[in-house]
């Protein structure tokens, strides 16, 4: 037995010994610790217990002799010494992911890609988009995030941003696809009901519907009361789709994304040379992503769907040019 653990045990202390042999394993835990900031959904992402994620992060700081993590009613915040051991360990995982794809057939591509979407988009031009996508590469699994606030690219959080967030930081890649118009729009049975109207005085007599102002942390969002101002908001949702599917049965007027409502035979556009807004879409991906042949055809992919969708200008010009997924579907 070596001399290390013969001390440790002599002193009495029952914890397990500490190994000269480095924890490997226990970086993952500290990764997912560090992303997730809860127990809860460090363990579920990791497939294992509460205790088990605990037991490894406990493993680790014996073996660094060093605290990673405070906790509070937030959750699990890194420390100075964590915060240090974060960078280092996101390199040995990028080291590791590029041994593993060294040893797969370099024309195939195969594995997750998680990317990190606004709710509409992802609902209404990503998700079915992406059947095509399927048909192509059966191997490259899909992972739809829809978040209310920012994905953290470099705690990979996501490994590609779709949104009206630009994501800056340092080897954060960032480049703008697409410009979307938002209007004003109502279901008919609505404005039949309390009437059309025809200039912005006329909205005080309306009933509005809105985002949770509290619970959106992204700015990009808050569309409704930098164009129409402070409105009596009688139904709110953190979800578009939600907020849709209220305008829809007349609960009042709601703002969104042409691409959620134009299209909708039961809805029709309000006041659309009075008020209206545009957000513009970026795509944001960690440079040393750009590299992983799944990451850069999806890239690729999210960009041209964009396009599509919205008349991007010259995507030739940002390097992202058609993929065999795009002509099939």
């Amino acid at each position: 037995m070596p001399q290390r653990q013969q001390d440790h045990r002599a002193a009495g202390d029952q914890s397990e010994p500490v190994s000269d042999i480095f924890p490997w394993d226990s970086l993952q835990f500290f990764l997912e610790l560090a992303r997730k900031r809860t127990l809860a959904r460090a363990a579920r992402r990791l497939g294992v217990s509460h205790t088990t994620v605990l037991r490894q992060i406990a493993k680790l700081e014996r073996s660094l002799d060093i605290k990673l993590f405070e906790r509070d009613s937030s959750g699990f915040t890194l420390t100075l010494a964590g915060d240090e051991l974060l960078s280092r360990a996101m390199m040995m995982e990028q080291a590791a992911d590029e041994i593993f794809r060294s040893s797969k057939a370099t024309d195939r591509l195969a594995g997750p890609v998680r990317i990190a979407a606004i709710e509409g988009l992802a609902t209404h031009v990503l998700a079915p988009a992406f059947v095509g996508f399927h048909r192509q590469y059966p191997e490259i699994g899909i992972e739809i995030n829809s978040m209310m606030q920012a994905a953290n690219i470099n705690l990979r959080e996501a490994d590609i941003s779709v949104g009206p967030a630009k994501l800056t930081g340092p080897r954060i890649t960032t480049r703008h696809l697409a410009a979307c118009p938002i209007h004003l729009f109502a279901a008919r049975s609505y404005l039949e009901r309390v009437g059309t109207p025809s200039t912005l005085e006329d909205l005080d007599a309306h009933h509005f519907v809105d985002y949770v102002e509290d619970l959106v942390e992204l700015p990009e969002l808050r569309w409704f009361r930098e164009t129409v101002g402070s409105r009596a908001v009688v139904f709110r949702s953190t979800s578009p789709m939600v907020q849709l599917e209220a305008v829809r049965h007349g609960m009042g007027i709601g703002m969104f994304p042409d691409y959620l409502a134009s299209d909708d035979p039961q809805l029709c556009v309000v006041l659309p040379q009075a008020v209206s807004a545009e957000r513009r879409f970026w795509l944001s991906i960690h440079a040393e992503l750009w590299r992983v042949p799944r990451m850069e055809i999806t890239s690729r992919f999210l960009a041209v769907t964009l396009a599509r969708h919205f008349g991007l200008h010259d995507i030739h010009n940002m390097g992202l040019q058609k993929t065999p997924a795009d002509n099939a579907h």
